[in-house]
């Protein structure tokens, strides 16, 4: 399996984004499945038209639908995961760390809200850099055909809140991993 990660920024994501190939890498070698992943050569701004100046936040959708069309709609054979220090949203919710569109092969996953500065807490770039690759594990895994899962622990679990995100691992319970294993076996 082959993925993309796209830079959206440069800003905290230039210095973390190779390390966070390796431990998405990581993640997805321990439920018993290899991942390719590429690094985008620059960085690929979204487009004003995705930015809600009443709300000062991207609309996710918008940046899907975007990569989509820009990389992802010409290249069948790649998932690919926008990476951004932004604050994005979805119709019906405040904020979102990411979205997944599995049937365009995009997602993105979006920083801002996962730097402890933002919640006015000291700087803390090991907190983040852990933070930011459990929700690209996230996103890539509905890419993947995963859903949410019930077990806290699993990094497929529904974070609402940033604390969420800290309770749960980087890595796939058995459950997840059995069935991603099975979806793979079958996409072959």
């Amino acid at each position: 399996m082959e993925a993309v990660f796209i830079p959206l920024t440069r800003y905290l994501v230039d210095d973390f984004i190779d390390e966070w190939a390796k431990l998405v890498n990581d993640s997805y070698s321990r439920a018993g499945v290899g991942v390719h992943i590429l690094i985008w050569p620059r960085t690929e701004s979204p487009p004003i038209k995705c930015f809600n100046f009443n709300r000062v936040q991207y609309h996710s959708t918008c940046i899907l639908s975007w990569l989509y069309e820009s990389l992802a709609s010409k290249v069948s054979t790649y998932y690919f995961i926008g990476i951004g220090y932004i604050d994005a949203y979805v119709e019906r919710l405040n904020f979102v760390f990411g979205e997944a569109a599995p049937g365009m092969r995009v997602a993105a996953v979006y920083t801002k809200r996962l730097l402890p500065q933002f919640y006015g807490r000291g700087p803390n770039y090991n907190l983040y850099y852990e933070r930011v690759a459990k929700e690209i594990v996230h996103e890539l895994g509905h890419l993947l055909n995963l859903s949410h899962c019930v077990n806290r622990a699993c990094v497929m679990s529904f974070s609402n809140s940033v604390n969420e995100v800290d309770l749960k691992s980087r890595f796939l319970c058995d459950k997840c991993s059995r069935s991603l294993v099975s979806y793979m076996s079958k996409t072959k």
